[in-house]
């Protein structure tokens, strides 16, 4: 058993935004393992897909053009995200 198997996705996801504000895990893994975890969260309204897509825009492109070369705060797309997520909870 994996121990992602033994967490739940929220708490997963929760992970994967501790590790992304650390600076110890890549944009990309964080884009991918919020998209895993909704194609898996049938309980979430389409909204909450499109709004989801909206908040990892800007890690998307971090990834085509450099961090750098994007103006953005990755403290913000974190606390964004965290929020998302809380509202998304709710749901489950």
């Amino acid at each position: 058993m994996m121990i992602a198997d033994s967490i739940g996705p929220v708490s997963q996801l929760r992970n994967t935004l501790a590790q992304l504000e650390a600076g110890t895990l890549r944009p990309e893994v964080t884009c991918a393992r919020f998209r895993m975890a909704t194609l898996q969260w049938h309980s979430l309204p389409d909204r909450y897909s499109t709004v989801l897509e909206r908040l990892l825009a800007p890690l998307d492109m971090a990834v085509m053009l450099g961090e750098e070369s994007c103006s953005f705060s990755r403290a913000d797309v974190v606390q964004a995200l965290h929020q998302w997520l809380d509202h998304a909870e709710q749901l489950r």
